[in-house]
């Protein structure tokens, strides 16, 4: 009895909000009508001012973080977008986009079509956030015992399609994945020795090499990701954010085409499998 009295009044004492609450934006309102603003300001900058005075990237990183970027965090942010924007048509998010577009679904559908593909673990945002985790759990783990315990309780037999080791690490049909290593090398080329997730993922990288692993973009995101100070649900959306250029520009192309530019696939070609956890199990398939 005394507990349902105790429950009674911490509800009793549980107030909502008058409204919602945020540290990022505010709003100035006007003189003349105070539903009408007259300036916003972005983690106390003048959105006015940040328009022209700086660049699209820095006030993106200053959303997230709080803070103006300095220039080689810009850069590097800015690389990653260009390298991130489109992920090919091969990449479900862009294919699941492209079949709205070519089914003549609403332009305004096509997006958040390719935008809930993309949301996934393998390969997708869930996985970026996942990557973030792993990095931010092992940075200061040697690297050649990490190595070999993930190898011991994930074994790759029978391998189909590809193989995730770790969050954002693994292959591509059984190789290297060739154009994310390609990526990497060129984004941190020139990282600063003081970037530690970023060359604590290369070293992981080059001790996966061996075994026909390594970089993929998903780990990739999450390294840049966490040296801007970036959290792992942040870079699960603004992973999302950086293809969602290619996403849309492939499904509004396929809005101008028949039905028939591109394949049907027969009821003896679809395969339906349960999500499979690699971290549970031996054999990823």
């Amino acid at each position: 009895m005394a507990n349902t009295e105790k429950k009674r009044q911490e509800k009793k004492d549980f107030v909502y909000a008058d409204k919602a609450q945020t540290d990022i934006f505010l709003e100035l309102a006007s003189n003349d009508n105070p539903y009408v603003a007259k300036a916003a300001y972005v983690h106390g900058y003048d959105v006015l001012e940040l328009m022209a005075k700086k660049s699209f990237v820095e006030t993106l990183l200053l959303l997230f973080t709080g803070e103006l970027p300095p220039p080689d965090k810009v850069r590097l942010l800015e690389q990653l977008m260009i390298g991130l924007m489109n992920p090919g048509p091969r990449h479900p998010a862009v294919k699941a986009a492209m079949v709205a577009g070519v089914s003549k679904a609403n332009a305004e559908h096509l997006l958040p079509v390719g935008l809930t593909v993309l949301g996934g673990k393998s390969n997708g945002a869930k996985e970026v956030e996942l990557a973030m985790l792993f990095l931010q759990e092992n940075k200061d783990k040697p690297v050649s015992t990490l190595t070999k315990e993930l190898l011991k309780s994930n074994r790759q037999e029978g391998l189909q399609g590809e193989f995730h080791l770790a969050p954002g690490f693994g292959n591509n049909y059984g190789s290297i994945d060739e154009f994310s290593a390609r990526l990497a090398a060129q984004l941190f080329s020139a990282v600063n020795a003081n970037a530690g997730f970023i060359v604590w993922g290369k070293t992981f990288n080059e001790s996966l090499k061996e075994y026909d692993m390594g970089w993929l973009k998903t780990g990739i995101a999450a390294a840049v990701f966490c040296e801007l100070g970036i959290s792992p649900r942040q870079g699960n959306g603004l992973f999302q954010l950086l293809c969602a250029p290619g996403i849309l520009a492939h499904g509004v192309e396929q809005t101008h085409k028949p039905i028939t530019a591109i394949p049907m696939l027969s009821d003896e070609q679809h395969v339906y499998t349960p999500e499979i956890d690699v971290n549970k199990v031996k054999t990823h398939e």
